[in-house]
């Protein structure tokens, strides 16, 4: 649907709002003139940025412009298998605080089979590489700069770190295959609910997923661990969510933005939340009643809600910026080049900096 938005607003004929899944058009859209700016609605609103969740808003801008709202926020927690845990003389009631005691686990869990196989992973990395370089401290963005920082010291570590707890795994290819074989997060075979996995980084949706698919699924959810040198990364909060726009050309901005507006009260944000198992936007509603308690869902989601999602100091996101969707595809590459060994952690971060900034640069110059 992107691309038919793109090509809506190129042909002259865009509509007058649009809901985006992820916010990485965001910076694409705006850099390009594609999508009106939305701060002279937004003073005209009413609306004051400490209401909504940290950065909630800042994701939306670029070179300090509004382009887009949020829908619901998603943040992500760290979740265990509890049986798994049983299983390898873990106790089910102690999740690792730090990534030492993680990685410890991980290898206590892990069981691998004649041929090498994995048969059961203890840690399977999260989908978004990015989230383990700020777990681990790292940064990818230096907007002063206007220059990407994927070759950080902090981030070549932090990769060199997630290929030696691979490796201790099983190695990628070994790992690969486990995580092929097990179904996704809205299906029975999830990877938490199948028993081959003990510990993974996932969004609160999952639970959700859980609770329809897999309801014997006993899992735990806690704070993401932080490595023991960095206890300032304890409740490090990985922000992200859906956004709407009102592209250039838009027939009709104001009843778009009234939309928008609209969707940021408190009973519109608590009944999509809800039904979605997304954080709202709003600071209002972290403690809502419906959204944080009764079933086994809202309770996950609100231990993210209370625990994670309202730590300013702590808040990450992934940099808004022209060229935000090829720099995450390019990081993602060279993780793939490093877990493979085809590159040193170095090599790998090096060459995606190279590849990004020139790409960044056509719009600096």
């Amino acid at each position: 649907q992107e691309e038919k938005l793109v090509r809506a607003i190129v042909a002259g004929a865009p509509p007058d709002l649009a809901y985006v899944y992820g916010p990485s058009l965001v910076g694409p859209l705006a850099a390009n003139g594609a999508v009106l700016p939305l701060d002279p609605f937004f003073r005209r609103s009413g609306l004051r940025e400490e209401e909504f969740l940290p950065q909630a808003l800042e994701q939306m801008r670029h070179e300090g412009v509004l382009w887009a709202m949020p829908v619901t926020r998603d943040s992500r927690g760290f979740y265990w298998n509890r049986a798994v845990f049983a299983d390898a003389g873990l106790d089910p009631d102690r999740p690792p605080e730090t990534l030492e005691e993680m990685e410890r686990m991980a290898l206590r869990i892990t069981r691998r089979g004649p041929r090498g196989e994995v048969l059961r992973a203890g840690f399977l990395p999260p989908d978004d590489s990015a989230i383990w370089l700020f777990l681990c401290g790292g940064r990818l963005y230096d907007a002063s700069a206007r220059r990407f920082t994927l070759d950080a010291p902090e981030n070549v570590a932090a990769l060199a770190r997630l290929v030696r707890l691979v490796d201790l795994q099983g190695g990628q290819t070994a790992l690969a295959a486990l995580r092929s074989s097990l179904g996704r997060s809205d299906t029975a075979q999830s990877p938490l609910a199948s028993g081959k996995v003990g510990m993974m980084i996932d969004g609160e949706w999952v639970a959700m997923h859980l609770e329809r698919y897999a309801p014997h699924a006993d899992y735990g959810i806690g704070r993401l661990p932080h490595p023991s040198a960095r206890p300032d990364l304890r409740n490090m909060a990985w922000q992200d969510g859906d956004v709407m726009l009102a592209p250039k050309g838009a027939r009709h901005p104001e009843a778009a933005w009234e939309f928008m507006r609209w969707m940021q009260e408190p009973r519109q944000q608590e009944e999509y939340a809800a039904a979605m198992n997304n954080l709202p936007s709003i600071r209002s509603l972290v403690s809502s009643p419906r959204l944080t308690t009764g079933s086994r869902k809202f309770q996950t989601l609100g231990f993210i809600l209370r625990h994670i999602a309202v730590n300013d100091a702590a808040a990450r996101h992934f940099p808004t910026t022209p060229v935000t969707r090829f720099c995450r595809d390019t990081l993602e590459q060279a993780v793939e080049f490093a877990r493979h060994h085809q590159k040193t952690a170095a090599q790998a971060l090096a060459d995606a900096q190279r590849r990004v900034q020139r790409e960044l640069d056509r719009y600096n110059d």
